[in-house]
């Protein structure tokens, strides 16, 4: 932005930087609350993190923090006329095809689940193998239904076992409960309902004797198609800049999936090395990012002067 005033003088449309908060849900059992927040579509409250702290008292201490920065002030600023995002596009379908121009037409649904799986915990050198009520292989078997279904329910759709917590965890203690999350994403919300209820049926079916299993559902993001008109004039700006943009889904999460609930948005990708991310050796090639950059300028000029 300062480039563009530097070259250009004042832009006609403001132009502003907008960094959110808690995009990934990562502490909280929500996603997207920064973002939601700014475009006035969910004030989250009454959540905790996994040690129990709230999300209200954390974001409480949080604004705190900031406003203690120079030139800091607390205030909802207008909603944007347009909204653009540059970002790897942490897959491997850029860097495979030698492109370096990603330009996203939609985002995907999202679907995140806790499944809770309930035995008896045990003592493992004393109770007979046909006597136990074993949480752990219960929760075993019941992922890999999951997954069969999942492989056979449709090619685009991804599932995901991330997080998995067993009870007591200790080596000589048969576990008492499990608790694992699901997530689950596709560009269709059709195909994410017909998996959801494809996998409520099979948790409801988890009855062996003496076990019990439940599922909560926590997020549904659904698709998000994007600015078709921006995306038209970013292509044509990348073919001008020399560049051989392909134009494909996003199959992560952006807040742009958000904001394009209340303008218009578009999103540009450069490649991730590999395909690689959320990962210690995520990488993105500085000339990559130097293309990305380039091409997020000319865009910011064609909307705002």
């Amino acid at each position: 932005m300062l480039t563009l005033r530097d070259r250009h003088g004042q832009p006609h449309q403001t132009l502003r930087a907008i960094s959110f908060s808690e995009e990934e849900g990562s502490r909280f059992p929500t996603t997207f609350s920064g973002s939601k927040h700014y475009a006035r579509l969910a004030d989250i409250t009454g959540l905790t993190d996994d040690s129990g702290a709230s999300f209200d008292t954390a974001r409480i201490t949080a604004v705190t923090q900031l406003q203690q920065l120079p030139g800091v002030t607390r205030q909802l600023p207008a909603l944007p006329k347009s909204f653009t995002e540059l970002h790897i596009e942490q897959g491997p379908r850029l860097i495979t095809t030698g492109r370096t121009i990603g330009l996203v037409s939609a985002i995907v649904g999202q679907r995140r689940f806790t499944i809770t799986v309930t035995g008896t915990a045990n003592h493992a050198g004393t109770t007979p193998m046909n006597q136990r009520h074993d949480a752990l292989q219960a929760a075993i078997t019941l992922m890999s239904q999951l997954r069969v279904t999942a492989a056979t329910a449709e090619s685009q759709l991804t599932f995901t076992v991330g997080q998995l917590t067993v009870s007591p965890n200790t080596s000589n203690v048969i576990p008492g409960k499990v608790v694992f999350t699901v997530d689950c994403r596709h560009a269709d919300d059709t195909v994410l309902g017909a998996f959801e209820t494809a996998m409520r049926h099979l948790v409801n079916q988890t009855s062996a004797p003496g076990i019990t299993a439940s599922i909560i559902r926590w997020v549904h993001d659904k698709p998000a198609p994007l600015a078709a008109p921006l995306l038209a004039a970013n292509r044509m700006l990348a073919t001008q800049l020399g560049f051989d943009p392909v134009v494909m889904d996003s199959g992560a999460g952006h807040d742009s999936e958000i904001m394009s609930r209340v303008t218009p948005t578009t999103m540009i990708f450069v490649p991730s090395v590999n395909g690689i991310s959320h990962a210690p050796n995520e990488y993105t090639a500085p000339e990559d990012l130097a293309a990305g950059i380039k091409l997020l300028t000319a865009s910011l000029f064609q909307q705002a002067y």
